[in-house]
């Protein structure tokens, strides 16, 4: 038992023994951070924690150097040229200079310097690369790869051996279908880069673009045991394993004569089958259906299948002009229950030809009888061609002709407008409602057609007589009754009222009143004939 007692502890003496003599002062590599600065007396300068002073000078060319640390001396010794100090393994002060300056006369020193080059451990460093084959892969694509590609290498390019380095590598969830993701080095070297490691992993098929994270962390140790890390990564991105593709083609000139051809086809252009695919589609503005269709269908499509004409129709011409037609829209839902959609271009249609419109207006709505009445007819053409254009208008019954054209005929220059106007007189009384004018064109293409303007109504009514004047000057609305108004008096008598006749009640000079009003009417009249 006691034998068994010595030899554990011997075990254990030894196991920290090497340990504590893993390394010497010789094994550290040294990183030059300040390669010559020059201290005089009681100078000293700071590198990271640790402060080194000039404390004193020899004329034997020795100055005596002190290094402390959070203000605790942890060093002091004399150094002549090429001399070193080092203090904890970390700093390291060479002497490579020392200038006593002895004065010839008194044999003092005046000013000594001493230059020193300060050092500091040297760590490692990490610098891990990692490189794909492409940074994108697009299943759909025959010419993309099927498989991941990764290769990975661990250089040091620190200032120390690293030891015992591991490096763990993580995919971010794609497939590993060749290669180890972790690995161990016993040492790498100053400026050494290890052997590359190869990967594989699979594209992965996905409704929606995703990217894909891979990292590595390599983790290892310096010549004091302390731990250096390091991480890297790599994004690489895959593409949605679907794709439709929806296709309009449309007429892309047209005259109003000719006729507008609409072909709509889908394709399916992923690796995937899609299945209840709705598609629509709709008519662009200035244009009517000619054909009896319905712009939405349901479809499935297998992987790289299509339909050529899932909507073939034509369009008439309504108007001439510039038009856009609208996308045609094929929408499904995934099995994940996310619903995903694509439109089609929305390709231009032009339509030539002018477009005729009339406007008929009158001067007044409502007159007497006999009143001259202007009629105006406005004639415009919002095409893009010239057109030849004959218009003309009636009259309607009872309404004579006072002065005036009543048509035209005329080339009409496209985006131009022409008018011309009539006077007309009303005889009959009543609501006359004028008829429409009429336009008839035709251009050099042999294009021609017949245009129609609206229907004013006109009132003609009755002038006002000197008994309206007369009622409506005076405002005379007493009421006259022939039968008598009962009154009950205190006594419960009876006494009975009679209205006066309406010529009794009226004021003396009303009658002179009445004939000027009616003369100044005669004459208003006589004015306006004239």
């Amino acid at each position: 038992m006691f034998k068994k007692s010595i030899f554990l502890l011997l075990t254990i003496f030894f196991i920290f023994s090497t340990q504590a003599l893993a390394y010497t002062t010789d094994d550290i590599e040294w990183k030059t951070s300040v390669d010559s600065t020059s201290l005089g007396w009681g100078d000293s300068v700071t590198n990271g924690d640790y402060v080194i002073k000039a404390e004193d000078f020899s004329k034997a060319g020795y100055v005596s150097i002190t290094i402390s640390k959070d203000g605790v001396l942890k060093k002091i010794e004399a150094l002549g040229f090429g001399d070193e100090m080092t203090v904890d393994d970390e700093i390291k002060i060479t002497v490579t200079a020392v200038k006593t300056n002895i004065d010839e006369w008194s044999g003092d020193m005046v000013d000594p310097t001493a230059s020193i080059r300060i050092s500091r451990r040297g760590l490692p460093n990490f610098e891990i690369t990692i490189d794909t084959d492409e940074s994108s892969y697009d299943p759909k694509d025959i010419s993309s790869p099927k498989k991941i590609t990764a290769t990975l290498t661990v250089k040091n390019n620190g200032h120390a051996e690293a030891k015992n380095i591991d490096l763990t590598i993580n995919t971010g969830g794609l497939t590993l279908t060749d290669g180890d993701l972790t690995h161990n080095y016993l040492s790498i070297l100053i400026g050494e880069t290890t052997s590359p490691i190869t990967l594989e992993m699979d594209v992965p098929l996905l409704w929606d673009e995703t990217s894909f994270l891979i990292s590595a962390n390599a983790k290892g140790y310096d010549i004091k045991g302390a731990e250096h890390t390091k991480t890297a990564s790599k994004s690489v991105t895959i593409e949605n394993k679907w794709e439709l593709i929806a296709t309009k083609t449309v007429t892309e000139e047209i005259y109003m004569t000719e006729t507008a051809y609409v072909l709509v086809s889908i394709r399916n252009a992923g690796v995937c089958t899609l299945n209840s695919i709705t598609v629509t589609d709709s008519v662009v503005d200035g244009l009517e259906l000619k054909d009896s269709i319905t712009l939405k269908k349901t479809i499935s499509l297998k992987a790289s299948e299509s339909t050529e004409e899932l909507f073939e129709y034509s369009l008439k011409p309504l108007k001439p002009g510039s038009y856009i037609s609208p996308a045609s829209v094929a929408e499904f839902t995934a099995p994940n229950g996310k619903k995903y959609s694509v439109s089609s271009g929305t390709p231009a249609i032009k339509v030539n030809g002018p477009y005729i419109t009339l406007t008929k207006s009158v001067s007044s709505s409502n007159v007497t009888p006999g009143t001259e009445i202007t009629v105006t007819v406005k004639v415009d053409n919002t095409g893009n061609r010239d057109a030849s254009v004959t218009a003309s208008d009636s009259l309607p019954t009872d309404a004579s002709l006072v002065s005036g054209e009543t048509g035209f005929q005329e080339v009409m220059k496209k985006s131009s407008s022409k008018s011309y106007s009539y006077v007309i007189r009303m005889d009959a009384l009543g609501d006359v409602k004028l008829p429409s004018a009429t336009a008839s064109f035709i251009d050099l293409e042999g294009y021609k057609g017949e245009k129609i303007s609206n229907m004013p109504v006109i009132s003609v009514v009755e002038p006002v007589t000197e008994t309206e004047l007369t009622t409506e000057g005076t405002g005379d609305t007493q009421p006259t009754s022939s039968e008598p108004a009962q009154t009950e008096n205190d006594n419960n008598e009876q006494t009975t009222a009679t209205s006066l006749p309406e010529e009794e009640q009226t004021e003396p000079g009303f009658e002179a009143l009445l004939s000027g009003l009616a003369l100044a009417s005669v004459y208003i009249l006589f004015k306006r004939k004239n």
